[in-house]
């Protein structure tokens, strides 16, 4: 991202311009979807990843970057995006916080990914065992002795966790699911850029959970 301070803004409400030697993808958002997909199945096959090898990738990429899909995920060491969906290097855009949550670095993030890059696709991806929505489940249950920044960054999990205690069943699972829909529809209401590329068909923002168990990935409704 080191050309981002010379962008302006106009190029980040139109469709986007090239923002390095490398065009933008010229998969839609459905076929984006399909390979980030595709590249689970390999994982779990344990087939080897495909494309070119790291020095080739290394060469291509001192010229930019242009990836076919960006990812909103955990920081948890055990959901890294790249490894469960066999990407190479400059393949996916990757944003990374604690509990996946649509946060101001977040979306300006994608917003550059979409705008800048050109990017058809934006996954908000939660996994199973997350340890921020037990957290923010806790929160919601008890009154917890937290350090500040711990504190405020669980309470955008909160409503989620208020959503999962009033479904029952398995609590853990439904806060993970239901602050992945939270984040999906904040990344489409918050952000005119990323609001206006949807509408216009170029974006496409889904959420999906990752399964500790299985290594499967799956959509979320």
């Amino acid at each position: 991202m080191a050309s981002l301070a010379g962008i302006g803004l106009a190029s980040l409400v139109g469709p986007a311009r090239a923002a390095s030697g490398l065009p933008p993808t010229t998969l839609t958002p459905d076929q984006a979807l399909e390979r980030l997909m595709e590249g689970n199945r390999r994982f779990l096959a344990g087939s080897a990843p495909s494309g070119p090898s790291n020095l080739e990738r290394r060469i291509q990429l001192a010229t930019g970057q242009a990836p076919f899909a960006a990812v909103l995920g955990c920081a948890d060491s055990r959901a890294a995006p790249e490894v469960l969906f066999q990407a190479g290097l400059g393949e996916i855009f990757v944003a990374r916080n604690a509990g996946n949550l649509a946060d101001t670095g977040a979306i300006g993030s994608l917003e550059y990914a979409v705008g800048n890059l050109g990017v058809p696709l934006i996954m908000v991806l939660g996994h199973e065992h997350c340890g921020a929505a037990g957290a923010a489940l806790a929160m919601a249950q008890q009154n917890l002795a937290l350090p500040a920044h711990l504190r405020d960054m669980l309470l955008p999990i909160l409503p989620a966790a208020l959503t999962a205690l009033r479904a029952g069943g398995d609590t853990l699972d439904g806060t993970v699911r239901a602050n992945v829909t939270l984040n999906v529809g904040r990344l489409q209401t918050e952000s005119s850029v990323l609001a206006a590329a949807v509408q216009a068909g170029r974006l496409k923002v889904v959420g999906a959970h990752y399964d500790l168990d299985t290594q499967q990935v799956s959509a979320i409704s």
